[in-house]
């Protein structure tokens, strides 16, 4: 799979079967993500990458008590978010079976005379992205989340993450139970600018 297919097909997976996943796919996943760009190349990352079936179950566990049924109890303003937020709820109720789950971290360490957390997340999305799509290209499923702000401080216990460090993502990871297809995005011409900001009308609502 070339990296424009992996890029058109890399839907939010929020549906994971229990199925372990090889350690030798995970390590051609954080392969991709240590390829990220990041400011200075400084590869200021860190992943904490979970299969402990305890500590997966404790993650799990933390953010299902920290959510409730808080996404159940949202607004369905179209499909899309309907879709999205059912993907949300049953990925909180099942994300303690999630093979794997890895977080991304990092800390605050450029420039170096004076360092800004802005530039460690310069580097931790990059790296972040890369999983997704490394994952993509091997036939994997992963979903973007902020679900450990939720439970931050209990994750942090459980894994032993310093205060110190910036967490920018949780991601798990497994092999999907729902079908990969085109993502649903607005046509390039919506966003691009040519050699200036006129001439292009934006769609500001909701996703089409």
């Amino acid at each position: 799979m070339d990296v424009f297919e992996a890029m058109g097909t890399c839907r939010a997976m929020r549906h994971l079967t229990p199925d372990p996943v090889p350690e030798e796919l995970i390590d051609r996943v954080m392969w991709a993500a240590t390829r990220a760009p990041s400011p200075g190349n400084t590869q200021g990352w860190d992943f904490v990458v979970v299969t402990d079936q305890a500590r997966r179950a404790a993650i799990g566990a933390a953010v299902r008590e920290a959510m409730g049924d808080r996404v159940s109890r949202m607004t369905h303003h179209d499909r899309t978010s309907r879709l999205m937020l059912e993907g949300t709820q049953n990925l909180i109720d099942t994300l303690g079976a999630a093979p794997v789950i890895i977080l991304v971290c990092g800390p605050v360490i450029y420039p170096y005379d004076a360092p800004r957390e802005q530039f460690t997340w310069s580097a931790l999305y990059p790296a972040a992205q890369n999983i997704l799509l490394a994952a993509r290209a091997l036939g994997l499923g992963t979903v973007f989340t902020s679900l450990f702000r939720a439970a931050e401080p209990a994750i942090r216990a459980e894994l032993g993450i310093p205060e110190e460090i910036r967490i920018a993502a949780l991601i798990p990871m497994g092999w999907p139970a729902r079908e990969f297809g085109p993502v649903n995005r607005q046509p390039v011409e919506r966003f691009v600018h040519r050699d200036g900001w006129e001439g292009v009308k934006r769609h500001h609502g909701p996703p089409l």
